[in-house]
């Protein structure tokens, strides 16, 4: 451990007491990986961690976060530095499976400062934080990374609107490691969609799990979206609840429901449709055993990982 500033001042330190205190930081950090049920633990593991990034010593960091598999750090607000700490960290995990960032209050210049290890995580959750179009840009930058291991990536109401969606479609089309993406909840439009929808026409994109709720989807939009969606073999679920779909997106629907091979659910729900609309959108499950079509009320958003969420897919973000 680096001892030098404080030598300085307060003299030589023992060996003794050097291996003490590295054996103290050691503890620390396996104590609190996995004891972050609430803010004030999430915060002490959050310190912990400053005093291994002040160390500067690797060989500790790498003997303490190489086998950690999830930091979660939701609800709790970051600061640029906290964000820099954290991308030192993740450098020294080899097995980060799962970074959740929901709700942060990061901005442009958080995600700057972690952007150097965001593509190591297979599991990436930035929901609720004001990115905005140059935040989104900087996450699109690790999607680009030839060792990107991001399979899941959960950009829900980030500030996210059609200017920015070029860049984020242009990482996404040559991206093979992203199976499933979240952009509900930001301003795209038809437009920001058919950008996106350029993306799921190349065959390096793998998208299985493609969430569309709320952002501001028409027919108009539908038309592009269906009509890349159904050039691409891997998707197996469509979310686009809460948009402006009406009866005349049917005939694309039905196409896409009944041509599409791998296609198991999707959901339509809190949209324009007319009830003869949604009777015969229900009716094309019966030539496809197995295939959900919802017309009716909004799913869970990821039930399974976020069931402690304080946030409900139904109510507007706090922020």
């Amino acid at each position: 451990m680096s001892a030098r500033g404080l030598e300085e001042f307060l003299g030589p330190f023992h060996r003794e007491t050097t291996c003490r205190v590295i054996d103290w930081v050691k503890e620390e950090v396996k104590h609190r990986i996995g004891n972050t049920g609430t803010e004030a633990r999430k915060r002490s593991l959050l310190n912990t961690l400053h005093y291994l990034f002040e160390s500067q010593n690797h060989g500790l960091a790498q003997e303490t976060l190489g086998s950690v598999e999830t930091l979660s750090f939701s609800g709790m607000t970051l600061t640029p530095i906290d964000c820099a700490v954290l991308s030192h960290v993740i450098g020294f995990c080899d097995t980060i499976k799962h970074l959740d960032l929901e709700n942060c209050h990061i901005q442009c210049e958080g995600i700057q400062r972690l952007g150097p290890g965001l593509h190591k995580c297979q599991k990436l959750r930035l929901c609720y934080n004001k990115l905005g179009d140059s935040g989104v840009k900087l996450v699109s930058e690790s999607l680009r990374n030839p060792q990107c291991k991001i399979q899941k990536l959960w950009l829900w109401e980030v500030g996210l609107t059609d200017s920015g969606a070029e860049d984020l479609a242009s990482a996404l089309s040559t991206n093979p490691s992203v199976t499933e993406l979240d952009l509900s909840h930001n301003e795209l439009g038809d437009s920001g969609v058919k950008l996106v929808s350029a993306a799921l026409r190349n065959p390096e994109c793998k998208i299985q799990t493609l969430r569309l709720w709320c952002v501001g989807l028409t027919d108009s939009g539908a038309e592009d979206l269906v009509s890349a969606l159904s050039t691409n073999p891997s998707l197996m679920e469509l979310d686009l609840v809460f948009n402006s779909l009406t009866d005349r997106s049917v005939p694309a629907l039905r196409r896409l429901i009944l041509t599409h091979p791998r296609l198991e659910r999707i959901w339509l729900g809190e949209n324009r449709f007319s009830r003869t609309g949604e009777t015969e959108l229900r009716s094309l499950q019966e030539p496809r055993p197995g295939l959900r079509v919802d017309c009716e009320h909004p799913r869970p958003r990821d039930g399974d990982i976020l069931a402690d969420s304080p946030h409900s897919p139904l109510t507007p973000s706090p922020l």
